[in-house]
């Protein structure tokens, strides 16, 4: 021909013809289907991405501050589309639990419904807070009753768990030692608190005793092994008021004491306790404004202790006939 081309057989031309109709007719086809998945089920085929910054799973405790969310990344194709991202949660903060924040990503336009979620756990790690109504070192008499302190157990959580306090020891009042007295107490998300108390079991008078320093000028009652009660005194002077150990033999109120011939005196106090047969002991002293110092060394008593009134009264009545008195310098 003319043309230079040789024409194609009429069944090659119609065969090639054929494959291309079919090629078309499938091309037609996947569009459809793939129209027909967006519109129909809804289904989105567009890349797309939504991660999480930070951990997947947080733990925090019950009560404590809410917690800061740490962001979310959101892509369509390379593009950021994070604003499109909505953020839910059920999380109650004041219970343990295990609670999930939700971030979806929705565009309706294209059929774009993407969720995911990150984990909260609210847990309880903190202890009880336990309070012993005593020191951690306390003194109990040989063959007498101890009484045991009292305490209060209060948890964050679970409140007040003083009835779920345990307490131990291997106390034995007729034997003199050191013993441990041991308090527990566990919440209901197994934090424990435990507190020991040290019980140092002796014979009476060596738990309970006064000490008076003449130098200090200075009166110290240690009961149960505790200092009950302190106070500055007067006191003889150049040993009339003698060092040694003594005790208290009889307690009275409302005596005149008389010196004897060589030094006469009468002087009238409310309470008298004497550790020296009847001639040195524990008392009152009206007459004086002051206490304590120096004041021994130029106006010093007879030889007994001189104390302010309402000190006298108080020890009266707390100190027991027998207690033992120690005059140190």
């Amino acid at each position: 021909m003319g043309n230079g081309f040789e024409e194609l057989p009429f069944e090659e031309l119609m065969r090639q013809n054929k494959r291309l109709r079919l090629i078309i007719k499938l091309l037609i086809l996947f569009f459809l289907a793939l129209i027909f998945v967006m519109l129909v089920f809804k289904k989105n085929i567009i890349p797309t991405r939504i991660k999480l910054k930070g951990k997947d799973t947080i733990v925090i405790n019950v009560g404590e501050d809410k917690y800061k969310d740490e962001g979310y990344k959101a892509y369509l194709f390379r593009k950021d589309v994070s604003k499109s991202v909505k953020v839910t949660d059920n999380i109650d903060y004041k219970k343990i639990g295990t609670y999930e924040i939700k971030y979806r990503l929705v565009i309706k336009n294209l059929n774009i419904d993407k969720t995911i979620t990150r984990k909260v756990e609210v847990v309880d790690k903190i202890p009880p807070e336990l309070t012993i109504n005593s020191d951690l070192e306390v003194y109990a008499n040989l063959n007498e009753t101890y009484a045991e302190p009292t305490f209060t157990a209060i948890d964050n959580y679970d409140g007040d768990i003083t009835d779920k306090v345990k307490v131990e020891n291997n106390l034995d009042l007729s034997k003199e030692g050191e013993y441990i007295e041991t308090f527990t107490v566990e919440d209901s998300s197994g934090n424990k608190t435990t507190k020991e108390v040290k019980i140092i079991v002796q014979e009476k008078f060596k738990n309970t005793y006064i000490v008076i320093s003449i130098s200090d000028q200075w009166l110290t009652y240690y009961q149960m092994g505790k200092v009950v009660l302190e106070t500055p005194v007067v006191t003889g002077n150049n040993g009339n008021t003698p060092y040694g150990t003594y005790s208290i033999r009889n307690k009275a109120r409302n005596v005149t004491l008389k010196g004897p011939e060589d030094d006469p005196y009468e002087s009238f106090v409310y309470y008298w306790m004497p550790f020296i047969s009847s001639t040195h002991g524990l008392h009152d002293a009206t007459w004086r404004t002051y206490f304590g110092g120096s004041i021994y060394t130029y106006d010093p008593s007879h030889g007994c202790v001189n104390m302010p009134l309402y000190k006298a009264e108080a020890l009266y009545y707390m100190v027991e006939i027998g207690t033992p008195v120690y005059i140190v310098d």
